[in-house]
């Protein structure tokens, strides 16, 4: 597990929004490139906007992969004459898509689909963010936690750091055909790791569940219910897609909803009297 610290400089009351992106499967027939592109330009646009990769950005199948379906291929992003080096290609196209928001990244984490080139002697998603241009340090190999730390002030008022926030991400092995079963597994995170939001893919389902947990305040003067998110992080693969086969449909897994769900970080500072400043960062999500 890899921890990794990111520190931002904000105004008191400014919301940023983050962006759990994973589970594109580019390269593959079924793959909602056009959706993908949408969220990828939505990042981009909004200047308090970030993102964390979760795994599987292409769909890394080869011919020898019991998976493959020549069908299945979206030839506007593979062509077929490239299978001898369709790593390397996969590496350039995602790395050209990601480019214009990785000054917006926080970190990018290996999928199952990586994992399994990677036993090959490489390592793809250490390759996708050196090509998109972004630092080695971005790299946060299979399970994680973030912390991010808001930093606020104006005028002659000193900078003051906020509780931080704690955000656990692994691409994930949840699975199962319904939902319930995929938030018993993640409600068991809560046990054994200590985070304000829990970020896991695989599955392709998306939903984000509220968890409240209860703890004091600064001063250890009263209670207070704080909620924790779990969530999966969805996908950008259909299941079905109509003259096109994939391992999904064979498989019969049930549909998915397409995307991805936010998540909203607003640092903010109130005074309930006496002179004692209390900082806090408060979380929403958006399905």
């Amino acid at each position: 597990m890899k921890l990794s610290t990111v520190r931002l400089n904000a105004k008191n009351g400014e919301t940023f929004t983050l962006y759990p992106i994973g589970d594109v499967h580019l390269g593959s027939a079924n793959c909602d490139k056009h959706l993908f592109w949408d969220t990828i330009d939505e990042v981009r646009t909004n200047p308090n906007a970030r993102w964390i990769g979760m795994g599987d950005y292409a769909e890394w199948i080869g011919p020898r992969d019991k998976r493959w379906e020549a069908g299945g291929v979206d030839e506007m992003i593979i062509n077929l004459a490239c299978l001898d080096r369709i790593g390397d290609v996969y590496v350039e196209k995602i790395a050209d898509m990601l480019r214009p928001i990785m000054d917006k990244c926080w970190g990018m984490g290996d999928g199952n689909h990586e994992q399994r080139f990677n036993e090959q002697g490489t390592n793809l998603t250490a390759r996708i963010i050196q090509a998109a241009g972004g630092p080695g340090s971005l790299y946060l190999g299979w399970e994680s936690i973030i912390r991010v730390v808001f930093s606020v002030g104006s005028g002659k008022e000193e900078h003051a750091s906020y509780i931080p926030v704690r955000i656990s991400c692994a691409h994930g092995w949840q699975a199962g055909r319904m939902d319930g079963g995929k938030v018993n597994q993640m409600e068991k995170l809560l046990a054994w790791i200590d985070a304000d939001i829990y970020l896991r893919g695989h599955s392709h389902s998306k939903f984000v569940v509220p968890v409240t947990r209860l703890r004091t305040n600064q001063q250890f003067t009263k209670m207070v219910a704080h909620t924790c998110y779990v969530a999966m992080t969805g996908s950008f693969l259909r299941t079905y897609q109509q003259d096109a086969i994939g391992y999904g449909e064979r498989a019969e897994y049930p549909p998915t909803t397409m995307g991805t769900p936010r998540f909203t970080l607003t640092p903010r500072r109130t005074d309930p009297g006496a002179g004692n400043k209390v900082f806090e960062v408060a979380i929403g999500a958006i399905q």
